[in-house]
C-alpha cells in the first residue's frame, strides 16, 4: 500500500526502482508512459481505428436505417430531375452528396441569416421536416421564375415577401415527388406548414432535436449550390422497423387497409348518379305507317310480356327485371344479374 506522499512522488516521476546485480534504476513514471506509447504504436501498427464517441450527441440512426433513407432520397433526386426543369424552365439536376446526423442547433449556426427555411409535415408521421437552399441557388431560382437571365452572380440581400412566396411555390411543387419517393416505405401526405427566415423561430419549433441531415448538390447553368434536408429522429421512429434497404429495393411493402378512407370513398360513391334505362322492345315501321298512326293504334314490339326486360346502367347491360307498379308509379323489379364476358380490349388496356 502506497502512502499519499509516495503516490504524489509517483505521479511526478520521482520514484525509481533499484535493480539487482548492478543494473541501473528504473523510473516508474517513464516505464508506465513507455508502456502506453508502445500500446498506442501497437494499435496503430495493427491497423486498428479508434473512433471517438460523443456521449452528448450519440447516434440514433443505424447504418441500415440511414442507407434506407438515402435510397428514398436518391429516388427523390431522380424524380426532381424530371419535374423541376419543367417548373423552372431550365436544366437542374440535384444529387445527394452527403448524409450526417447530429443536433439541429449545431447545424443551424452554419447557415447564413438570410436563409429561407421551409417546414414540411409528413402526415401521419410526427414532427416536421425542414428544407432550406443556399442563398445563391435561391436567388438564381427567383431570377429564372421572374423571367430574368441567369448570370451566375447574385446580390446578398434579405428576401422579400414576394421572393418567399415564389420559393414556397417551388417547395409545394416538390411535395408530390416527396410523397412518391416515400411511397415504398410509408404512405405520407406532405404539406408545407410554414416558411420563414427567422432562425430563432425555426430553433424554437425544432428544439434540440436529433436529426439526420441530407445535403443535395444543385447545379443551375454552371452555378452550384446546396439544398439541405433535416429529418428529426422522432419522425422516423414510428417506421424504424421498415427502414430497411432490402425492403426498399425489393419494393416489398405491407398493404394496410385504411378503413376511414375506404368509408369516405364509399360515401362519396353512393352520392354518384347513374342513368338507368329499361328498353321495352323494338319495332320497325315504314314511314307511311308512321304517318298514318292515330290515337288508339297498337304497335307490336319484338318482346313478349313473359320475357324479362334488360336493365341498362350507364349504357351497360347489368340486370334483368319485370315491369310492374309501385303505388302510382311504373316500376321495374330486379330478378337477375347479367355477367358480361370480359372484353379483350379491356385486358389490353389494363
Amino acid at each position: 500500500m502506497l502512502s499519499q506522499s509516495e503516490i504524489d512522488a509517483l505521479l511526478k516521476g520521482a520514484i525509481e526502482v533499484d535493480q539487482k546485480d548492478g543494473q541501473e534504476s528504473v523510473n516508474l513514471a517513464e516505464l508506465i508512459n513507455q508502456g502506453g506509447e508502445q500500446r498506442g504504436r501497437a494499435e496503430t501498427e495493427g491497423g486498428k481505428k479508434v473512433t471517438s464517441y460523443n456521449f452528448w450527441s450519440p447516434d440514433r440512426f443505424s447504418k441500415e436505417q440511414m442507407r434506407a433513407v438515402e435510397l428514398v432520397h436518391e429516388d427523390l433526386t431522380e424524380r426532381l430531375t424530371t419535374s423541376l426543369p419543367t417548373f423552372l424552365r431550365t436544366n437542374l439536376r440535384p444529387r445527394l452528396v452527403h448524409t450526417e446526423q447530429g443536433r439541429f442547433h449545431d447545424f443551424l449556426k452554419d447557415f447564413p441569416p438570410n436563409s429561407l427555411f421551409h417546414m414540411i409535415n409528413l402526415a401521419p408521421l410526427p414532427s416536421q421536416v425542414v428544407i432550406t437552399m443556399s442563398p445563391n441557388i435561391s436567388y438564381l431560382i427567383l431570377e429564372q421564375r421572374l423571367g430574368g437571365k441567369i448570370e451566375g452572380r447574385y446580390q446578398d440581400r434579405p428576401l422579400t415577401e414576394i421572393d418567399q412566396s415564389l420559393l414556397r411555390g417551388l417547395v409545394e411543387h416538390m411535395l408530390g415527388d416527396i410523397k412518391a419517393a416515400w411511397s415504398k416505405v410509408v404512405s405520407v401526405e406532405p404539406t408545407l406548414e410554414d416558411s420563414t427566415t427567422n432562425q430563432h423561430w425555426v430553433q424554437m419549433i425544432m428544439g434540440n432535436e436529433r436529426v439526420m441531415l441530407l445535403t443535395f448538390e444543385l447545379n443551375i447553368q454552371g452555378t452550384t449550390g446546396t439544398m439541405s434536408l433535416f429529418i428529426p429522429f422522432n419522425t422516423l421512429k414510428p417506421i424504424a422497423n421498415v427502414l430497411n434497404p432490402h425492403i426498399w429495393i425489393a419494393g416489398r411493402k405491407e398493404q394496410q387497409q385504411d378503413y376511414t378512407t375506404r368509408e369516405k370513398v364509399l360515401q362519396n360513391m353512393q352520392r354518384v348518379t347513374l342513368p338507368i334505362r329499361v328498353p321495352l322492345g323494338q319495332a320497325e315501321l315504314r314511314l307511311r305507317e308512321i304517318l298514318n298512326l292515330a290515337v288508339g293504334d297498337v304497335i307490336q314490339l319484338d318482346t313478349s310480356i313473359r320475357e324479362p326486360l334488360v336493365v341498362e346502367v350507364a349504357r351497360r347491360k347489368r340486370f334483368t327485371g319485370r315491369v310492374g307498379r309501385s303505388g302510382r308509379n311504373i316500376a321495374i323489379q330486379i330478378n337477375g344479374v347479367i355477367r358480361e364476358p370480359a372484353d379483350p380490349t379491356d385486358e389490353i388496356e389494363r
